[in-house]
Parts: C-alpha cells; sequence; structure tokens
C-alpha cells in the first residue's frame, strides 16, 4: 500500500498540469473598456481574453491592480508573470518573452482638446506647439515615443489628463482611441472634450508577453500554440468586437 501511494505522489509532482488550475500573477491598471476596475471589481476586454487564453492550458489567473509601470518593474523582477495590451519595444523584450502572434494588430492613438480652445492638431508637427499629456509607463506609437523634441507631461493614469486638461495645466493628451472615447462619456466629459482632428491609425501590434524570470516562461512555446489557433479562428477578434459594440 505504502508503494503505490509513493508511486501515484510521483506521478502527480512530475505532471507538467494537475487536475487544480495554477495560478498566474497578471498586474493592470485602469484602462477601460481594455481593463476596468470598479469597486475592487476587473472586467473588460483584455481580462476576457487573459482568462480564456489561460484557461485553455489549466492556468487561472491572479489580478492585482497596480499602477502601469509599476506592472512593468514587476515583470521584471518576475513577481508577475503575464500582462496583456503591450507593445513590443526593445526595452521590454530584455525581461518580456512576447508571445505570438499578436491578437491586436491595430490600435488607433488619439488626441484629445477642449472644446473652444485655439488648440489645433491636424498633422504630427503641430504637437510640437503643445504640452501633452502623457501616462506613465505607456507607449503609444513608435515616433511619438521615442521624439524628444515634444514637450510631454506625465499623469499617473489616463483619467488624470481630463482633469489636467480642463485645469489648463496640459493643451492636449494622448490615448488609445477606444479608451479616451469611452471615458469621454463615462466620466462626463462629452460637453467639454473632444478628438483633435490628428489621429495615428497606422497598423499597430498588441501583444501578451511573460516575464523572463516566471516559471511560465517554460511554457511560452504552448501558450504561443493556443494563442495562435485563437488568432486564427476569430475568438479574439469576436471578444474584442463584442465589447467595443456594446459600448456604442
Amino acid at each position: 500500500m505504502k508503494q503505490i501511494l509513493t508511486i501515484l505522489l510521483v506521478i502527480l509532482f512530475s505532471t507538467g498540469t494537475s487536475c487544480f488550475a495554477q495560478e498566474v500573477i497578471v498586474p493592470l491598471n485602469h484602462y477601460p473598456p481594455w481593463r476596468i476596475i470598479n469597486n475592487r471589481q476587473i472586467s473588460g476586454i483584455n481580462i476576457e481574453l487573459t482568462d480564456a487564453l489561460l484557461q485553455k492550458i489549466n492556468l487561472k489567473a491572479t489580478y492585482v491592480v497596480r499602477p502601469w509601470k509599476r506592472a512593468q518593474w514587476m515583470m521584471k523582477k518576475g513577481t508577475a508573470d503575464l500582462m496583456s495590451g503591450l507593445l513590443n519595444h526593445n526595452e521590454r523584450k530584455e525581461y518580456m518573452e512576447f508571445l505570438e502572434p499578436p491578437y491586436k494588430t491595430e490600435s488607433s492613438k488619439a488626441f484629445y482638446i477642449l472644446k473652444g480652445s485655439t488648440t489645433k492638431i491636424t498633422c504630427y508637427e503641430d504637437l510640437y506647439r503643445y504640452r501633452i499629456g502623457v501616462t506613465l509607463g505607456t507607449k503609444f506609437f513608435p515616433k511619438f515615443d521615442h521624439d524628444a523634441e515634444l514637450k510631454k507631461d506625465m499623469g499617473k493614469d489616463a483619467s488624470n489628463n481630463f482633469q489636467k486638461l480642463e485645469a489648463g495645466r496640459i493643451d492636449t493628451f494622448i490615448l488609445t482611441e477606444t479608451v479616451g472615447d469611452y471615458l469621454i462619456h463615462k466620466l462626463g466629459y462629452q460637453d467639454k472634450v473632444k478628438k483633435a482632428d490628428y489621429v495615428y491609425s497606422k497598423p499597430l501590434a498588441v501583444y501578451f508577453a511573460v516575464s523572463k524570470k516566471s516559471p511560465l516562461a517554460e511554457r511560452v512555446p504552448e501558450l504561443n500554440t493556443v494563442l495562435k489557433k485563437m488568432v486564427e479562428s476569430g475568438e479574439m477578434k469576436k471578444t474584442i468586437d463584442r465589447f467595443l459594440t456594446n459600448l456604442n
């Protein structure tokens, strides 16, 4: 009997996955409609996508709310396992393994201004004249991210930039277009804030990534296989489209 028990324990602990879903630490911030935090309730597009991806390989996400910059620091230190909503930048590749393929290939970036103001942004070059609100730790598109000539004002989160714009501390701010349009209505700025004419809408890949210091890094090939099937089957796009359609 003792020998049988020993054999069963060896089998259990030597198996890559058990009958219990393993937990994966996923840090996130409030970035609706992609990541929504409301009275400790977490929801949004990226939450559904992350849950669907992990469940297919018997894993379970444990979400922790952190500022976006802090979330990336956790990935660097290995105290977090997985993030979504990331652009693939070289500095991030030093400590993150980006899953392939990207789950989204379009991510328009818009600039928001006060209605009735003299601020006018019809092309990229107009940006040099203004103070631009930027969310700390967020990447938008390569030219903008690396342009040291722009006057960027770092803010703690997306919602904070609406307040700074209204107070006259910045002239405009940049956000992912779906996020900005959502927050205008959610925060009640329909009569105060509008989208500038210039919108960056070139193809822009958005990824999941795993911390290179996480045990989950050993399962990147498996995650890539599952993710590829989800993208090619249209499962990812259906989830995204369902959320965005319901917002209109």
